[in-house]
């Protein structure tokens, strides 16, 4: 199953519902219901950011319920953020039925069945977010029906536009732009995820060498970013934090040096970038000196910067 990029209309022409509900199925998970006499035109626009999907969707007089493990669409290894920009939805399961407003905020697991029912017109922001990522962040939550966001919380409700703010970008970013735009909407949707009076507790392994990972990635371009600032960033003991490392089979200030390296081989491709010197890059990236920039690099990926920049040189992942 993939999730590609696409723009899809139903409108009256001839075929529309079957084009609609073969997208719909295939790229989406989701058996749709209407009634060809009755529906009117609805779109729906999907894009990716980093590892999250994002859709734009405007629907009307349908019912949408997402296909079992059986089909290859299945969508059980991923969570549906959904905000209701527009009108209203109706979602039912397990014999109850939530109508959810403009405003509204909630988050469906396919796993469970469900249906939405769009009795009117109404307009959604969908965020589909692997639940692997939401693991490595320590977040482990599903449940049976809805989880839903309570509109009244200044929290959610900063959530919910600063989802807004990203998904409706009507430029094509860069490459790097996107993958970090995804990252924001992941660190969003886990804030969202969590109760509030567990936020402050929860320091698994797993979440506290992403927010090691996180809090790095921000940083590369401190050039005193070593293990007694990472570690102070996020909490915890400088010891405690290059275990967890260890048990990875990295050192923590190796991870540190790979992620510049890596932000470095990006920057050098980047188009934007092009005016920029070799040095440059490299102090962004967190390298005191252009030697040392140049050694480090050539040991990684066998050729200099500024090779490497003109040369097609492809990046080992």
């Amino acid at each position: 199953m993939h999730f590609d990029t696409h723009e899809l209309t139903f409108d009256s022409g001839l075929s529309a519902g079957e084009r609609w509900s073969d997208v719909l199925l295939n790229s989406h998970g989701l058996r749709c219901a209407f009634d060809a006499q009755q529906s009117v035109e609805s779109t729906v626009k999907s894009w990716k950011l980093g590892d999250v999907g994002v859709s734009l969707a405007d629907l009307a007089m349908q019912t949408l319920s997402p296909v079992g493990e059986a089909w290859p669409s299945w969508q059980g290894g991923w969570m549906f953020v959904k905000l209701v920009t527009a009108g209203h939805v109706h979602v039912q399961w397990r014999g109850l039925v939530q109508r959810f407003d403009a405003g509204s905020m909630f988050i469906v697991d396919p796993v469970y069945p469900f249906a939405e029912v769009f009795p009117e017109r109404a307009q959604l922001t969908v965020l589909r977010v692997p639940k692997a990522s939401l693991r490595e962040r320590g977040v482990h939550h599903s449940s049976a029906g809805p989880l839903v966001g309570d509109a009244r919380s200044p929290d959610v409700r900063a959530t919910w536009e600063l989802i807004q703010c990203i998904a409706r970008q009507s430029t094509a970013p860069s490459a790097i732009a996107q993958t970090m735009m995804g990252d924001q909407l992941l660190e969003l949707i886990e804030f969202s995820m969590i109760e509030p009076g567990a936020r402050s507790k929860r320091r698994c392994p797993e979440a506290l060498i992403h927010q090691a990972k996180r809090y790095i990635e921000t940083h590369l371009g401190d050039t005193g970013l070593d293990v007694a600032a990472i570690a102070a960033g996020v909490h915890v003991s400088s010891q405690h934090l290059q275990r967890l490392f260890r048990t990875r089979g990295i050192s923590l200030m190796r991870y540190v040096w790979q992620a510049r390296l890596e932000r470095a081989a990006l920057l050098l491709r980047a188009g934007a970038m092009r005016a920029s010197s070799i040095q440059e890059i490299g102090w962004q990236c967190g390298f005191a000196t252009a030697a040392h920039f140049s050694r480090l690099f050539k040991r990684q990926y066998g050729v200099s910067p500024s090779d490497f920049r003109y040369a097609g040189v492809q990046i080992q992942q």
